[in-house]
């Protein structure tokens, strides 16, 4: 098993990695003789200037027919405000905007990581144009914890995600989101404030952030980060969160460790997809991290996060008692 490829680790004397998803862009020759593509989901946004100096349009959802090749027309400007979540069969879902030209040239479906939205920016009295990337609007971000399942599939075709053993995929399209890291002492705070929601829902107390255990959360994510994988004990056997704990002078007798590995994203989203696994994903591990973190016993809690060595996850431990 790889460093990445365990989902969950947790102790109550409990761990959890998010993989990410590739999303497969496929040949010329595959184009021609792959299956109709089929809509998943579809976004609204507010429409936006966009260019792109590569890829293909095509000319209708199902990606069988390609339109004009974007590397004769790099500087041209489109306007997109829809895109939609295409599953091509045998190929990971992925998402394409749908892209206008002003003269209707360009009319057609674009794959969204090709796209770069132009943003104007005023310098010394000049208005000057320059692309950069927006980050893509979360089209899941109201849906419950409990409702969402691996990117790519759908819900009513997934058993994994309706028995618990959907947890070793993040729910978002990883190859567009990762390009949007988190700010980590964000995930620290939503993490708490979502953690508390879920707890809440179910009439458990709320926990509080406690400073001794930030710093030991922290450590702990910088242990995971120091050897690349997901341990709780240290080479004499003894439970390392234990130690940091006795360390600070808090002295307990219970108390609960979960550790993962979350696929780099928005801070929101990174939070939601951990908790994801954690609470809703865990049969895994016998719902250990669940029955952890909504431990009606625990009133404090600490919430560690390092960006890993490889730079694609977010090394997070999180420490209650």
């Amino acid at each position: 098993m790889s460093n990445k490829a365990q989902k969950l680790l947790c102790i109550a004397f409990s761990a959890l990695v998010g993989l990410s998803i590739t999303a497969a862009i496929p040949t010329t020759s595959q184009a021609a003789k792959r299956k109709p593509g089929k809509v998943v989901r579809t976004m609204k946004y507010k429409t936006m200037k966009v260019k792109a100096k590569k890829g293909y349009v095509y000319t209708s959802t199902k990606l069988t027919k390609r339109g004009v090749h974007l590397t004769k027309y790099k500087n041209k400007v489109m306007t997109t405000k829809k895109a939609y979540l295409i599953k091509v069969p045998g190929k990971p879902a992925v998402w394409y905007d749908r892209v206008s030209s002003k003269n209707k040239k360009l009319n057609g479906y674009v794959y969204n990581n090709y796209l770069k939205v132009i943003k104007k920016s005023s310098t010394n009295g000049k208005t000057s144009t320059k692309t950069t990337n927006k980050v893509p609007v979360d089209p899941d971000a109201n849906v419950p914890l409990k409702d969402l399942y691996s990117y790519g599939t759908n819900s009513k075709t997934n058993p994994g995600q309706k028995t618990g053993h959907d947890g070793d995929q993040s729910y978002f399209d990883s190859d567009l989101f990762s390009k949007y890291p988190a700010n980590l002492e964000d995930y620290k705070t939503i993490f708490v404030e979502l953690l508390n929601q879920e707890r809440q829902m179910r009439g458990i107390s709320p926990v509080s952030a406690d400073s001794a255990l930030m710093q030991i959360a922290d450590k702990r994510a910088e242990d995971t980060k120091a050897i690349n994988y997901l341990e709780h004990r240290d080479g004499n056997g003894n439970l390392i969160a234990g130690n940091y704990l006795k360390e600070a002078g808090i002295n307990v007798s219970n108390y609960a460790e979960c550790l993962c590995f979350e696929t780099e994203a928005p801070a929101r989203m990174a939070v939601r997809d951990s908790l994801r696994g954690y609470i809703y994903q865990d049969a895994d591990h016998n719902w250990g991290h669940r029955d952890s973190l909504l431990n009606p016993a625990f009133a404090h809690i600490g919430v560690g996060a390092v960006k890993s060595s490889d730079g694609n996850f977010i090394d997070n431990a999180v420490v209650l008692y």
